[in-house]
């Protein structure tokens, strides 16, 4: 099949009427090499209000595949997209597609374009969102086997002079091995808290900790969404109990809207984790600056999205056990992976 032209679907028209691009078609491009694609020029285009061929600037955003992660639910791509120097963006949304040995597509998913509005200062933004499983000649599952992902960004934005932007730019092509990759091991939070499904019904509800608890004490709102505190907490143990653990450095929350359903998440600005001993005479403080993100309609998480109103937020941290030793003296081996959650309390975000 040939590569689709822009007169083959509608044009997109926001931010502005001057500022348009045919979107990728998933099902016209199944079966298309992708060199077509870019022969095309469709994986790749700028423009501005008003200057519609070739805007006098090489000042661009691009497209990054950070890493792709695989597990019993299927594999998942962590994508950032770096905005234009100084500007700020509206919309953006993604295509994913898996090209074969010969560089055909055989797989294809889009996330839609998503509001994206960027805090002042931010210079990219990321997404985690699901890599495509299914052919899209036969609707079969995609088997084991090597392959490359394109990732295309379209991005609707407004640069620092205040002039409308569109963009749509291709990262380069990431090797993917399905079937390969090293499953991460599966986390309780995803029994707990799942980007918008129903939160906990109370603290009583709460998975089994092993004798670690979580002591969280918010600092007082109103938080901007943009610039949220430091979450301090302490981690101790129950009934004399001394763990040897690998945590976290911060404390993370999930965010519960009105509704009991889960909406987004408060992380810790740190991926850094240490073996630590906790017991009755050794807490353990926690602390780090945070980051906010917020459930797309996918159930992905999008990083530095603006958030307003007031919320319920469980504050948890997640251990991995090596050794639990009792009051009484007896210990035992343990490589258990706990959620360890706080009393939840309310607090109100603002933009």
């Amino acid at each position: 099949p040939a590569a689709p032209s822009s007169s083959d679907s509608p044009s997109v028209t926001e931010p502005s009427p001057d500022v348009t691009l045919a979107p990728l078609d998933l099902a016209q491009v199944c079966g298309v090499p992708l060199a077509d694609l870019e022969a095309a020029g469709q994986l790749s285009h700028y423009s501005e209000t008003g200057e519609r061929d070739e805007p006098a600037t090489d000042d661009t955003g691009f497209a990054e595949v950070l890493g792709i992660t695989e597990d019993a639910n299927g594999a998942a791509v962590e994508l950032e997209y770096y905005l234009p120097n100084g500007a700020s963006l509206l919309e953006l949304g993604w295509t994913l597609l898996l090209t074969d040995a010969d560089g055909v597509i055989i797989a294809a998913a889009e996330t839609g374009l998503i509001p994206a509005v960027s805090p002042e200062g931010a210079t990219s933004t990321g997404t985690v969102t699901a890599l495509p499983d299914t052919l899209c000649a036969t609707g079969e599952a995609l088997p084991p086997g090597t392959y490359d992902l394109v990732a295309v960004a379209e991005a609707h934005g407004t640069r620092a002079s205040g002039t409308p932007y569109l963009e749509r730019t291709t990262a380069l092509a990431f090797p993917v091995e399905l079937g390969e990759i090293d499953p991460e091991p599966e986390s309780p939070l995803d029994d707990v808290f799942t980007c918008n499904e129903p939160g906990p019904d109370s603290i009583h509800t709460l998975p089994d900790a092993l004798g670690l608890t979580l002591a969280v004490d918010l600092p007082a709102g109103p938080w901007a969404s943009d610039d949220l505190p430091e979450i301090p907490g302490v981690l101790g143990t129950a009934d004399g109990r001394t763990i040897l653990a690998t945590i976290g450095q911060g404390v993370h929350a999930a965010l519960v809207d009105a509704d009991g359903v889960v909406v987004g998440f408060v992380h810790s600005d740190s991926g850094d984790a240490w073996l630590a001993e906790i017991g009755p005479e050794r807490p353990v403080e926690l602390g780090t600056p945070q980051l906010l993100t917020v459930c797309n309609p996918d159930g992905s998480l999008q990083y530095k999205e603006g958030l307003e109103g007031t919320y319920t937020v469980w504050p948890f941290d997640t251990a991995t056990l090596k050794e639990i030793q009792y009051a009484g003296g007896t210990a035992e081996s343990s490589s258990e992976t706990v959620i360890v959650i706080a009393n939840p309390q309310e607090v109100t975000f603002t933009k």
